[in-house]
């Protein structure tokens, strides 16, 4: 599925010019975290998001004498704008990341995820033809058929958990035993932590033709250990 797909096309944009207290105010009647900002030939110069307006808000700290003599200089005028700024286009983040409408949305919930945002412009030659949200992804997996497709094996299934256990790094047994009967996976196994236990079993859970979960996984601090002399 492609982001032309699922994204929004009916885009609330502001301009650089706009009084940040409007910019606030369509965020509150539209139910919006970020608006795009335009330039007046309809490009995309930037994003304005409710964590800059709250910036404004925060108190400043009162800077040292040697983190101005060192500090960058350039960044320390912007941060200043930001506090202080008027306008969207002085208080907007400028360093904008922008989709095509062709792109996969596997690859726009990375890219949501690595950058940690909520949303992303769609641009083509420029312009501004929508927005993506993590909304958007989450309603277009809503909306996501099941799975077609013949019954992978048994055998192609324990091939597949193998594979994934052997990519995974934070996993502390490497002997874990797995066996498939009828689509559904048996573990077997000590790990260190509930967490890890938790994780494999989701990995089990999501390869495809997984038909259920029988996990006989032991975490390590509930092993009844046993001495004798």
């Amino acid at each position: 599925m492609k982001v032309e797909e699922i994204m929004t096309r009916d885009v609330i944009a502001v301009a650089p010019k706009t009084p940040i207290h409007e910019a606030a105010k369509l965020m509150v009647d539209h139910g919006v975290s970020g608006l795009p900002v335009v330039d007046d030939a309809g490009r995309v110069v930037g994003i304005v998001s409710e964590g800059d307006l709250i910036l404004r808000e925060k108190p400043r700290e009162r800077m040292s004498w040697w983190k101005a003599f060192f500090g960058d200089a350039e960044r320390l005028a912007r941060e200043y704008q930001k506090a202080h700024g008027m306008t969207v286009g002085e208080v907007m983040t400028r360093s904008l990341i922008a989709v095509s409408p062709d792109l996969p949305i596997e690859s726009v919930a990375l890219i949501l995820d690595q950058h940690r945002i909520r949303r992303v412009p769609v641009v083509a030659d420029g312009q501004l033809l929508g927005i993506v949200s993590r909304g958007d992804l989450i309603k277009a997996l809503a909306k996501a058929p099941p799975r077609a497709g013949s019954q992978p094996s048994d055998e192609r299934i324990v091939r597949e958990m193998r594979a994934r256990l052997a990519e995974e790094p934070w996993i502390s047994n490497r002997g874990i035993v797995v066996q498939t009967k009828d689509g559904v996976i048996s573990l077997w196994g000590l790990v260190l932590t509930e967490t890890e236990k938790s994780a494999l079993e989701t990995m089990a859970r999501a390869i495809e033709g997984s038909k259920g979960i029988d996990s006989q996984l032991v975490v390590k601090s509930e092993f009844p250990y046993r001495y004798s002399v």
